[in-house]
């Protein structure tokens, strides 16, 4: 227990940290900001499936493609749903990583990495994602994925293996 609890932490402490080099260094983030996007993930964890330390890989990858904290935020919900979606209740770190740089790709106009894995756009919405501002970028794209996948996240943690999922995610919590 005591292993797998030193092991929970240091993989909290690791991902946190590289959130936050990433987001200072990319949008210049506040702590108070920081805290935000862990605060977030936290409350994303507890009405799904998708554990924090999870998110926040995906999170930290997803800063790499944009200068706002706000896009950040405004993504991570999209972000799980895909997740939960493709990966199910067996997403790693790895996973939000890939997913979060499809969405990254689509931030800069390239459309093809998430239609193949379903995501699809209208006309107008692909416009929006090629030349819109970062903050409408991230918003028609977190409503893209959306519409496309639902709330995935909350859906899946209704199910049996949701539950027992969100029951897991919940003790690894209280092992970090």
């Amino acid at each position: 227990f005591f292993k797998e609890s030193f092991d929970a932490f240091n993989t909290q402490i690791e991902v946190e940290k590289k959130l936050e080099v990433v987001l200072k260094q990319r949008t210049n983030a506040t702590d108070a900001q920081l805290q935000s996007i862990k605060d977030l993930t936290a409350e994303q964890q507890k009405n799904g499936i998708i554990g924090d330390e999870i998110q926040i890989a995906g999170a930290q990858q997803i800063a790499t493609f944009v200068s706002q904290t706000s896009s950040v935020e405004t993504l991570i919900p999209a972000l799980n749903n895909l997740l939960a979606q493709q990966k199910g209740v067996n997403a790693t770190q790895s996973d939000a990583t890939n997913i979060a740089n499809l969405a990254g790709k689509a931030l800069q106009g390239q459309l093809g990495a998430l239609t193949r894995v379903g995501i699809s756009f209208t006309e107008a919405e692909g416009k929006i994602l090629k030349f819109g501002t970062e903050t409408e970028r991230a918003s028609i794209l977190a409503q893209v994925i959306t519409n496309n996948v639902g709330n995935m996240n909350e859906e899946l943690a209704k199910t049996d293996a949701g539950k027992i999922k969100n029951l897991s995610n919940n003790f690894g919590d209280a092992q970090e």
